[in-house]
């Protein structure tokens, strides 16, 4: 029989998400906050939607920072690098408020497509399914 409290860690632990659709999922917001600024002649929205980018890339910069044994160290320094370029490219937006932000939005779509692209795959590979991505010429 199980008690109460291993019903409720049972039903958290069935819903809560892997830490890349965690990724995936701050990304899609910050796409969404992006699109909408990128729209709106507001500038406060766009603001907010900057200062958002600048959280999620510098959380991102710190944690591939540390080596923490996770991450090989060329894709720790491609998330950095990319991360710099992202944030310096927003602080020019944050500047310049005729500088499109398309290309920040471009770079969130491409990351939230690896990402979920890696976990079909992951999810393909526990299933025993194979795509074209998994043939060595």
């Amino acid at each position: 029989m199980i008690n109460s409290a291993m019903k409720a860690y049972q039903q958290v632990a069935d819903s809560s998400m892997t830490g890349r659709q965690a990724d995936a999922a701050c990304f899609a917001i910050l796409i969404e906050k992006l699109q909408a600024a990128a729209m709106s002649h507001n500038a406060e929205q766009r603001m907010d939607a900057l200062t958002e980018h600048q959280r999620l890339w510098s959380l991102i910069i710190k944690a591939n920072a540390l080596d923490a044994g996770v991450t090989d160290l060329e894709d720790r320094t491609l998330f950095v690098h990319l991360g710099n370029q992202a944030q310096g490219y927003a602080i020019r937006a944050l500047l310049d408020s005729s500088l499109s932000l398309d290309p920040l939005i471009d770079i969130a779509n491409n990351i939230l497509d690896g990402l979920v692209e890696d976990e079909n795959s992951v999810s393909n590979e526990s299933e025993g399914t194979h795509n074209s991505a998994d043939v060595v010429l």
